[in-house]
């Protein structure tokens, strides 16, 4: 199952990188989605995000952000990789 998910990341990833430079906005949703898809199948992936996210507070703030507008799954994955407060 999880190589199922990991082909849909890395065509979402593909298309997004195809269609970024065009007009019509899909490219940034569609390497979004996929990043997403990557890091809610990869415990490796959220770890790295995580460590990211607490060594830069702007991405954290981004990202923040992005959570705060997305739909409840999506905004879940996300959620997991917050920065652990000591």
């Amino acid at each position: 199952m999880k190589i199922l998910w990991w082909s849909l990341a890395a065509i979402l990833i593909v298309l997004g990188l195809a269609t970024v430079w065009l007009p019509i906005p899909t490219g940034v949703p569609l390497l979004a989605l996929g990043s997403v898809v990557i890091i809610g199948t990869s415990r490796s992936a959220a770890r790295h995000l995580r460590k990211r996210r607490k060594s830069a507070p702007h991405l954290n703030d981004m990202i923040t952000w992005v959570e705060d507008r997305s739909p409840l799954r999506f905004a879940r994955i996300l959620k997991r990789t917050r920065p652990r407060k000591k």
